[in-house]
C-alpha cells in the first residue's frame, strides 16, 4: 500500500522525483539487485569459504621506472616504441642538444690532444735539461779532481826545497870548517841560493794557480750540482701536473651532459609509455615509462581486522573482466603501515570508510605473461585462509 501510495505521487511529479525515490524504496524494504548479491564479497568481506576478499593492483615486482630530461631540451627523435623490450644503456630519445654537446666534445678533444703533445715535448725538454746539467756536473767534477791533483803536485814542491835548504845548510857548514874550506866554493853556494829562490817562486805561483783552480773547480760543481737539482725538480713538477688534466676534467664533463642529451634505458625492461614527440620542449614530466615484467605482484588492500589472519606464503586467486583466466599467486609481503584505501571498489554498495594493509602478492610466473598484458590493472583478491 505504502509502495502503491509513493508510486501514484511519483507519476503527478516529475519523472526524476521517481527514480529518485524508488530505489531508496527498495532498500528500505529489504530488496535488493543480483549485482549486489553476486558482489557482496567486496573489500574486508568474507567469501562463504572463508577467504580474505579485497581490492588490488597489478604492477610490476620492482615498480615503474619514470625517466625524464632536464627541463628546457627540445625532443628531436623518439627511438623507444611502447611494448619493445630495451637493454640497459640502450637509448630511447635523443635530444637536440645532443648535437651541440658532441661538437663541443670532439673539439675538446683535439685541445687535449694538442696539449698532451704539447706536454711530451715539454717533458723531453726537461729530461733532456737533466741530462745536460748532469753532464755538466761531472765535467765539473771531473776539473775539480784535476784541480786537486794539481794542487797535491805544487804540494810534493816543497820537498825539493826543503833538499836546496839541506844543501845550502850543508855546503855552508862545509864552508864554515877550516880545514874543509877550500872543497866548497861561495858561488857554488850561491848558485844554490839562486836555485832555492827560483824554484820557491815557482812553487809559489804554481800553489796559487792550483788553489785558485781548486776553488773555481770547486764552485762550478756547487753550480753544477744547483741546476741538476733544479732540472729534476721541473721534471718531478712537470709529472706530477700536466698542462692538460684541466681539459681532461672538461671532457668528463660534457661527455656526462653528453650522456644526459640522450635518454638511456637505467635498466633492461619493456616500455610501457612513450609521452614525447619530436620538436616537444621537455619538462619535469616523464617522457618515458619502463618496467621489468618478468616478475609481477599485486597490491592487495586488506581490512585491518583481517590482516592478522593473512600469513606470508598464502596462496592468493586474482580475477577481473580485462583476464581471460584468473591468476594465482602467493603472498610475499605484509606492510606494516595502516591507512585508508586507495582503490574504490566497483561495488556501490561497498564500504570506503574502513582502514587498510597493503599485501602483496606475487604472482606465479606461468601466470606472468597474463598479468603482463593488464599493468596497473584492477582485480577482486581472494586469498585462501
Amino acid at each position: 500500500m505504502i509502495i502503491g501510495h509513493f508510486i501514484k505521487k511519483s507519476s503527478q511529479a516529475k519523472l526524476p522525483l521517481f527514480f529518485g525515490v524508488f530505489p531508496a524504496l527498495v532498500l528500505a524494504c529489504g530488496f535488493q539487485s543480483p549485482s549486489a548479491k553476486e558482489n557482496k564479497a567486496v573489500s574486508g568481506d568474507r567469501s562463504p569459504k572463508g577467504s580474505i576478499v579485497a581490492q588490488g593492483r597489478l604492477q610490476p615486482t620492482k615498480g615503474i621506472l619514470r625517466l625524464s630530461a632536464l627541463p628546457g631540451d627540445r625532443v628531436e627523435k623518439v627511438i623507444a616504441q611502447a611494448g619493445s623490450v630495451v637493454t640497459q644503456g640502450e637509448p630511447l630519445i635523443v635530444f637536440e642538444s645532443a648535437k651541440l654537446k658532441q661538437l663541443e666534445l670532439e673539439i675538446a678533444r683535439l685541445k687535449l690532444a694538442d696539449a698532451t703533445l704539447l706536454y711530451q715535448t715539454s717533458l723531453r725538454e726537461a729530461r733532456l735539461a737533466v741530462d745536460t746539467a748532469e753532464l755538466k756536473l761531472r765535467s765539473a767534477e771531473q776539473m775539480q779532481k784535476q784541480a786537486e791533483s794539481n794542487l797535491e803536485l805544487v804540494g810534493r814542491q816543497t820537498q825539493i826545497l826543503q833538499g836546496l835548504e839541506e844543501q845550502i845548510k850543508t855546503l855552508e857548514s862545509i864552508r864554515s870548517n877550516p880545514r874543509l874550506r877550500g872543497a866548497v866554493g861561495s858561488m857554488e853556494i850561491e848558485a844554490l841560493r839562486s836555485q832555492k829562490i827560483h824554484a820557491q817562486s815557482e812553487y809559489d805561483r804554481s800553489l796559487l794557480g792550483a788553489t785558485q783552480a781548486a776553488q773555481t773547480a770547486e764552485d762550478l760543481v756547487a753550480q753544477a750540482m744547483s741546476v741538476v737539482q733544479s732540472a729534476k725538480q721541473a721534471e718531478e713538477d712537470l709529472k706530477a701536473n700536466p698542462g692538460y688534466r684541466s681539459l681532461e676534467k672538461q671532457i668528463e664533463l660534457l661527455e656526462m651532459q653528453l650522456e644526459q642529451a640522450t635518454l638511456l634505458a637505467p635498466s633492461a625492461g619493456t616500455i610501457l609509455q612513450v609521452n614525447a614527440l619530436p620538436g616537444e620542449r621537455t619538462a619535469a614530466s616523464p617522457l618515458i615509462e619502463m618496467a621489468d615484467l618478468t616478475q609481477l605482484s599485486c597490491v592487495a588492500e586488506v581490512h585491518e581486522a583481517d590482516v592478522g589472519l593473512v600469513r606470508i606464503g598464502q596462496v592468493a586467486q586474482m580475477q577481473s573482466a580485462s583476464l581471460s583466466k584468473t591468476i594465482r599467486g602467493k603472498v610475499s609481503r605484509i606492510d606494516r603501515v595502516v591507512g585508508a584505501p586507495q582503490i574504490r571498489s566497483p561495488n556501490p554498495l561497498a564500504r570506503s570508510d574502513f582502514r587498510s594493509i597493503a599485501v602483496w602478492i606475487q604472482i606465479d610466473p606461468e601466470d606472468v605473461p597474463l598479468a603482463s598484458e593488464r599493468v596497473q590493472l584492477q582485480v577482486e583478491v581472494s586469498i585462501s585462509p
